[in-house]
């Protein structure tokens, strides 16, 4: 087997990737995704100039780099990866799938994420939930394997922090046992009206299946100020796991974000989430 090690990016000196050029039935790899990727001409706007490079290598005829917004946590986040030719131009007919799995040492376990979406022009988008930071002197941490044109397979290690405030929670539930409740919303907001969404994931062993089904009930509240706010929409299913609601943040301050599952009118949540938020 042959391997490649691909340059540091000076902002991520510390990060390692590894990869490793072979045959996916030889690498063992299996994929969650359908033959098709539909390009997604909406998300081809992305300005691949205001992301952060966090690792690239280069194979015989492509170079595969992949981005993030600003750096990875544990939470729901987006991943943008290139496929170009050894020149620099995108690559338009090229196949890319992936996964993720956090390597532990000892043990590894996968987490939820998303078909990638082609957004056009050799640019892919991925959404993963990582759902546990990397942890010091315990393996090599969040790996993802990209499979390009189902024959590269290539393993890159991501630095993956622990988030300041909680985005991602599991709860007991009635029916779906342990389910991770991802909150969207960033850690600082503006005050007054805005959209709130969440995405919702089963844990089945090794394999963490989007849910649909539920409503996400939620209270908004300000523990300096004792009070909440009026004018918030429970979240409800969009499809494919993601959820979507309304949240008045009524003024600036510290506010806490009361979540509770509901199914069929029934609460099934074994506890009350909480999900801090700054309004500025």
């Amino acid at each position: 087997m042959k391997f490649i090690y691909f340059r540091k990016t000076s902002m991520w000196a510390s990060i390692m990737a590894i990869t490793s050029v072979c045959t996916l039935a030889g690498c063992g790899n299996s994929t969650q995704t359908d033959e098709k990727n539909p390009v997604d001409m909406a998300g081809a706007m992305v300005d691949v100039t205001t992301l952060t490079k966090i690792a690239d290598t280069t194979l015989a005829q492509n170079k595969v780099s992949v981005f993030v917004q600003d750096s990875l946590t544990s939470k729901n986040e987006t991943i943008y990866i290139q496929v170009t030719d050894l020149n620099g131009d995108p690559t338009t007919d090229a196949h890319l799938d992936y996964d993720v799995v956090m390597d532990m040492g000892m043990v590894s376990h996968g987490g939820p994420y998303y078909p990638p979406v082609d957004l056009g022009n050799g640019l892919y988008k991925a959404e993963v939930v990582f759902i546990m930071a990397n942890m010091n002197d315990m393996g090599k941490g969040w790996m993802l394997n990209a499979f390009l044109n189902k024959k590269d397979s290539l393993s890159f290690i991501l630095p993956v922090s622990e988030a300041k405030y909680a985005r991602t929670i599991p709860v007991g539930t009635k029916d779906d046992s342990r389910v991770f409740v991802s909150l969207l919303l960033p850690e600082e907001v503006k005050a007054g009206s805005q959209p709130i969404d969440f995405t919702l994931h089963k844990m089945d062993h090794n394999l963490f299946p989007a849910l649909e089904g539920y409503t996400v009930e939620i209270e908004p509240f300000m523990p300096d100020m004792g009070h909440g706010s009026p004018n918030n929409k429970a979240a409800t299913s969009k499809g494919d796991g993601h959820y979507s609601g309304m949240i008045n943040f009524t003024m600036k301050g510290h506010w806490k974000i009361k979540v509770n599952l509901f199914k069929g009118g029934e609460k099934v949540s074994q506890e009350e989430l909480e999900f801090p938020v700054e309004v500025r």
